[in-house]
């Protein structure tokens, strides 16, 4: 999860640490919501007793699975994995990495594509999994820590944050034959290349002034999509990301074909996500309505069909399992809905509106297989069951098992806590600290994961949640995902 809605939400009790709520259960029905909030409840079942607050040391495990499934934690102190019990944290890599770390790791799950820096720049590394065992690729970039604080203004500058500071990997999808990074191997720009696993070959596919950002795959993998960016005067007193999109391009892999495509009005690339092998979605975004004129754009062709004319509150989040999406609206615009939260279904042009408040923050969950609309709700793919937080406005770092039992940090006079809920139960605390993430075991979804912000590595399990200390990850966590 990301880490920054606490930043924004700790001043109203502490841009960005995680957000949102606990609430009821992934895979219990409830009851379609309405404006007012009404939510079902769901069949009571017994509800074991209140956990105590002591906390026991774990034997020390042996060994990490040999074939997973694992967790993963990316953090201050490098990149860790654990068994789905949390037991044998092990490091496999001390580089702290920016960006998503779903992206890094390959298809096969056996190894993840790293952009690391040191002494001489940037270069990019596969770590194997579980082992660890890295393996340089290609150097990225070469420049100093003197040269890039000394002229923060380069175009060596630009290039490396165009490399560091976005996702700058992807892997075909399939088997993960090849991998598609950013790099300035041959140039003073950040472009597009290949890597083949099984020859070992690097190719350029781009060039060009702008900096090449953000590859991402098309499902079938035959084409690769970037954004073309800038960074543009004036400045300001520190440097932040580009602030000009100067274009969008596909590479199609079979010929290295460089396709040209419509760019969204705006400064920021607005993809969404594919709607299938050759169509993906994107928007307009600019100051006066936020974000409006959703359509498709045909990778082959360029061309665009409309999807949706109404505008929304910046972001919006499309669910992988039936391609739904969600936003937030807020008034102001011509061509907005209103205050509140909207689900829209594949194949309509009309949204349902799902709340009647404006949610500050939209994503998709994949551990949780949910929407999080922050701060008021999580909500299902399909739209009809909702979660609310156990404390409105004060809850973060959400997190709902496959068994539809819930977590979150709860702060509350600049004190945090973990607490639970089971079907039919009441909240329950389990932990009292300070939070950077929290996961259910991928498994059973029984054994509930906290790491705190010292590092401190707790498994808490079904039914009495008594906290075990599992390990230390070193300090704090910024994301923590399952491998399959």
């Amino acid at each position: 999860m990301h880490n920054y809605l606490k930043v924004v939400v700790l001043p109203l009790t502490l841009l960005f640490s995680l957000s949102c709520s606990l609430f009821s259960l992934p895979g219990t029905p409830v009851a379609e919501s309405t404006s007012t909030g009404a939510v079902a409840l769901p069949s009571p079942m017994p509800s074991p007793s209140p956990a105590p607050l002591t906390l026991t040391n774990t034997p020390a495990p042996t060994s990490l699975n040999a074939t997973g499934p694992f967790i993963i934690f990316k953090g201050q102190s490098g990149i860790w994995i654990a068994n789905p019990d949390g037991s044998f944290p092990t490091r496999v890599s001390e580089y702290e990495i920016q960006g998503d770390l779903r992206r890094a790791i390959s298809p096969t799950g056996d190894r993840m594509a790293l952009v690391i820096k040191n002494d001489q720049g940037l270069d990019l590394v596969v770590v194997k999994i579980p082992g660890g065992e890295m393996e340089t690729i290609a150097h990225l970039i070469s420049i100093t820590r003197d040269e890039e604080l000394g002229d923060p203004t380069s175009p060596k500058a630009f290039a490396t944050y165009a490399i560091r500071d976005y996702d700058s990997v992807a892997w075909q999808p399939g088997d993960g034959r090849l991998l598609a990074f950013i790099g300035a191997i041959n140039g003073s720009t950040a472009d597009l290349y290949l890597y083949d696993t099984q020859t070992r070959d690097i190719t350029q596919l781009t060039e060009g002034p702008s900096q090449a950002i953000l590859p991402n795959w098309s499902p079938d993998g035959q084409f690769i999509l970037h954004d073309g960016v800038s960074w543009v005067p004036p400045f300001g007193g520190a440097i932040g990301g580009a602030n000009r999109l100067d274009g969008v391009w596909a590479v199609q892999v079979s010929d290295g074909k460089v396709i040209t495509l419509p760019k969204p009005k705006g400064a920021l690339p607005n993809f969404v996500g594919w709607q299938d092998d050759s169509h993906y979605l994107a928007y307009d975004s600019d100051d006066e309505c936020y974000s409006q004129n959703l359509h498709s754009v045909d990778v082959v062709s360029g061309e665009t069909t409309p999807v949706m004319d109404f505008s929304f509150y910046y972001e919006i989040a499309q669910s992988p399992e039936n391609g739904a999406l969600l936003f937030s609206s807020a008034e102001g615009c011509s061509s907005s809905l209103g205050e509140g939260v909207f689900l829209l279904f594949p194949g309509q042009t009309t949204p349902s509106r799902l709340l009647d408040k404006r949610a500050y923050e939209i994503y998709w969950m994949p551990e949780s297989k949910v929407f999080l609309a922050y701060p008021e709700a999580l909500f299902s793919s399909e739209g009809n069951t909702r979660y609310d937080p156990p404390v409105y406005d004060s809850s973060f770092n959400p997190a709902a098992s496959k068994e539809g039992y819930q977590a979150w940090e709860v702060i509350e006079n600049q004190r945090g806590r973990v607490v639970v809920k089971v079907p039919g139960s009441e909240w329950q605390t389990v932990l009292n600290g300070s939070v950077t993430q929290l996961i259910w075991d991928p498994i059973e979804g029984r054994t509930l994961l906290i790491a705190l912000r010292d590092g401190s590595l707790y498994a808490a399990s079904y039914p009495d949640f008594t906290p075990r200390l599992m390990g230390n990850l070193g300090g704090i966590v910024d994301q923590a995902i399952w491998l399959p």
